[in-house]
């Protein structure tokens, strides 16, 4: 049984319905995935059915199977050290109904988008670990924290752990810093040029300074002080106009101009990213439930792939779909078309 069918079945125990009703199911979300349409229009008979069960399951179920399946995979690729990002990923919302479980569209046309946390190996490759809904009630650092402290629990020897600049906020970096528990996190965080940082960018002779930066946060009705390290590659690089490029990291790590190559590694994830839009599963459904899942089946379908090509001879995303569609419905039971079981009973 493979990673999507178990992922379905233990979320939703729609084997009950049959063997050859289940395959028929995995094989038309799989094929959904391939041809990024809607369950509705390649398996009408059992979307209802579908979108019923998910309804009827839960969050945390869905979270727990894919940490299952997480770990089995981890065995099988067996890693060495690896590098980690955290980012958010969306997908476009055309309705009205989307309410505090959607957020105001960063990237897509639309003006809402279903958005995720997600948390992902980028070196040696990308390989998903964990997605999480970020609503508009939700707290991103919350968020992260909650995947760093999953990440600690799995079989891996974590290197180093990359952020957006997005995720520039004192909070975070208190977590990461960790003085008081004496675990600290790794990590490289791109720093918006505010007005401090511009100022630590002219008081930069030549290509490298290192300042120490202070700041504080709110929790709990308290105010709490932390710092971190700000380094500054000037002039290293240069956009599409030819103008030098000033690169701002906030870090725990040896100051050098190695870390804008380092840094280069979190884009695998933008990467991952364009591979999951090839086997984005639509909905225009605005149960945040069944736009999880869906995102989770998307996420495990590029897992089922790393796997794969760890395993056997390489194959490209696509071809690889449909392989795993053929696969799967080969257990589906066909009955022949009505026109030949008549000149069968003839002859």
């Amino acid at each position: 049984m493979s990673f999507v069918s178990q992922f379905v079945n233990k979320c939703l125990s729609v084997f009950r319905l049959g063997n050859s009703w289940f395959s028929g199911l995995v094989s038309s979300i799989i094929e959904a995935g391939r041809t990024e349409s809607y369950i509705e229009t390649v398996c009408p008979s059992k979307s209802d059915t579908l979108h019923k069960e998910v309804k009827w399951s839960d969050n945390r179920v869905f979270k727990r199977e894919f940490e299952k399946i997480v770990r089995k995979a981890l065995k099988c690729l067996r890693l060495g050290k690896v590098k980690v990002a955290i980012d958010c990923t969306e997908e476009p919302y055309w309705g009205e109904n989307g309410v505090y479980n959607t957020r105001a569209a960063v990237h897509e046309l639309s003006d809402e988008s279903w958005q995720f946390v997600n948390l992902s190996i980028v070196e040696p490759k990308f390989f998903p670990l964990m997605s999480l809904p970020y609503r508009q009630i939700d707290d991103l650092d919350r968020l992260v924290i909650d995947l760093l402290e999953y990440l600690r629990t799995l079989c891996l020897r974590v290197e180093l752990v990359l952020f957006d600049r997005g995720f520039y906020h004192w909070e975070l970096i208190d977590y990461l810093n960790n003085r008081k528990g004496g675990r600290p996190w790794p990590y490289i965080i791109f720093v918006p040029k505010n007005e401090a940082i511009k100022e630590y960018i002219g008081r930069t002779p030549e290509n490298l300074g290192v300042f120490i930066h202070d700041g504080t946060h709110s929790k709990k009705k308290t105010k709490w002080k932390t710092k971190t390290k700000i380094v500054i590659c000037k002039g290293i690089g240069k956009d599409k106009n030819g103008v030098p490029l000033d690169w701002c990291f906030a870090t725990n790590q040896k100051p050098s101009i190695n870390l804008v190559w380092i840094y280069r590694k979190r884009w695998n994830i933008e990467t991952g990213f364009r591979i999951q839009d090839e086997a984005t599963i639509k909905s225009k459904s605005s149960n945040p439930l069944i736009r999880f899942f869906y995102h989770l089946i998307s996420m495990l379908i590029i897992l089922m792939w790393r796997v794969h090509n760890s395993i056997n001879s390489h194959e490209v995303f696509k071809r690889y779909l449909k392989l795993l569609e053929i696969e799967h419905s080969a257990g589906i039971a066909r009955e022949p078309p009505p026109c030949l079981c008549q000149k069968w009973l003839i002859a």
